[in-house]
């Protein structure tokens, strides 16, 4: 039935007693004759009859169909199978194991937290392992000075990484450390040195809810690319423009804040490595951790102010836009600034008081299959030598990409520029890459191949021989062939 029984018999019942109701009155009021009345009264008394029996009818059909022993059955079966679905499904969230008031399992990473939710640690891994292969002409007077191939294998980097939080969620930490290049940036003679390293590594105090503050030593609030971290990145390596006039990792604190749609950065630190500034100071480690106390730089500022159009900040720590995923478009502007110490040991006269300051801008744009991404650096050093009291840097990369099956995407990336003297190099560097990316699951098993043609001069200022770039100051026809497999838990 379609309205609920007990209403429906409560209306039957009330139809019945006004009825009787009706047919006591007209045989008690109605003036006729006698055997009139008894008519009527007969006629009333059948009506009331056949009214009774239906209510009966609807009775005994409600009794059956919803007041059975096979329908309290079934409700009780059903409620107890939800119950048993919600304790599965809580069991399934908390993962494998729970006892001793710790829990731990697989969740995209191993994890191990407290019961309460105080304590909360990650473990996770990343190996990523190369075969590049360098071609040079031969148009030099000197051909015998290098091989027109070149080839070998590398790994360049092999890490584990550790993230949590300690007495509840606002306070959380972030490690990163393991084997690899000693020097990535080609600053030092160690070219191809694999050491100990240590990449990332801070704590950070959440102030509100929109902003927290970090103590350590990460990637300075800069540049795009540097901030994609290694196994997020769309090639094989990030561009030559960003090896070298990417800020890269330093050490000190910064404050972040979020919003739904700004993100701000500021940040006091060490100063960068970048544009040889390690190099020039004679220290041993290109890369920081850097001694304390050491002649370095008077202060270093780097801000950076991120506007999210679409999307969420989420999708923005990849450049790819798998399919199926949100549209986005995030803009991105920075600037950095850096005194040095004016007791520089250099013998050539030393730095009067070295002046370096950045700025670049930069938009991510990601399509439910497809990303556009472009960047522009410019940078200026001043008094940092009796031979260089004033170099400027101008460079510029775009990079797009498409997936072509639900795994697969190509991949080109074009990167210009470099500085204006001639001491350094003078050259615009020019080089054209095209490559392919193959998800076989997702980030975490990733094949990468790519392949470079120069265009112009590579000049030693630019050069970065670990990314498979050699100097190339006259022959303007170098290419590079690189592959890459990655895995990362």
């Amino acid at each position: 039935m379609d309205r609920s029984p007990k209403r429906w018999i409560a209306k039957e019942l009330a139809t019945y007693c006004v009825l009787a109701c009706t047919a006591i009155a007209s045989a008690s009021t109605t003036p006729s004759t006698f055997d009139t009345q008894l008519q009527d009264l007969q006629l009333q008394l059948d009506t009331a009859a056949r009214a009774n029996k239906a209510v009966r009818l609807e009775l005994d059909e409600a009794r059956d169909t919803y007041y059975s022993e096979d329908w309290l059955t079934q409700e009780r079966a059903e409620s107890v199978m939800s119950l048993v679905q919600d304790i599965l499904a809580d069991s399934d969230h908390r993962v494998n194991l729970y006892g001793d008031g710790s829990m731990m399992g697989w969740n995209d990473s191993f994890h191990l937290s407290s019961a309460d939710g105080l304590f909360d640690l990650r473990l996770g891994g990343l190996l990523q392992q190369q075969l590049s292969t360098r071609w040079q002409g031969t148009n030099s007077a000197n051909s015998n000075s290098y091989d027109e191939w070149n080839s070998n294998f590398t790994m360049s980097r092999m890490q584990l990484t550790f993230d949590g939080h300690v007495f509840g969620r606002g306070n959380r930490f972030y490690f990163e450390l393991g084997w690899g290049m000693y020097d990535p940036y080609n600053l030092t003679a160690q070219t191809f040195l694999m050491a100990p390293r240590l990449w990332d590594a801070w704590i950070e105090f959440q102030l509100t809810d929109e902003a927290s503050v970090k103590v350590g030593q990460f990637s300075l609030p800069f540049s795009r690319e540097a901030l994609v971290k290694a196994p997020y990145q769309m090639a094989v390596f990030a561009s030559l423009v960003e090896y070298r006039m990417g800020l890269e990792q330093s050490q000190g604190v910064q404050l972040d804040t979020q919003s739904d749609d700004k993100r701000f950065s500021l940040a006091v630190t060490n100063g960068s490595p970048a544009l040889f500034q390690v190099a020039l100071w004679g220290a041993q480690d290109p890369t920081p951790p850097w001694n304390a106390l050491g002649s370095d730089t008077m202060y270093s500022v780097t801000m950076r102010h991120e506007w999210k159009l679409l999307g969420d900040w989420k999708q923005f720590e990849q450049f790819t836009s798998p399919p199926g995923s949100e549209k986005g478009i995030m803009i991105g502007l920075a600037g950095h600034r850096q005194n040095s110490e004016s007791n520089s040991p250099v013998p050539i006269g030393g730095f009067p008081d070295g002046v370096f300051w950045g700025v670049t801008g930069d938009v991510t744009m990601q399509f439910d299959g497809a990303s556009l991404f472009g960047s522009v650096i410019y940078e200026r050093m001043l008094d940092f030598a009796p031979l260089l009291p004033k170099v400027n840097l101008l460079a510029y990369v775009l990079q797009g990409s498409t997936y072509i099956t639900n795994q697969t995407e190509l991949f080109m990336r074009y990167e210009a520029g470099g500085p204006d003297r001639e001491s350094i190099g003078g050259d615009v560097l020019q080089i054209a890459t095209i490559g392919v990316n193959h998800y076989a699951d997702g980030q975490d098993l990733k094949f990468t191949a790519d392949i470079g043609f120069s265009f112009g001069e590579v000049s030693a200022t630019m050069a970065n021989s670990q990314a498979g770039w050699a100097e190339d100051a006259r022959r303007r026809n170098q290419m590079v062939l690189r592959t890459q497999l990655q895995l990362m838990f």
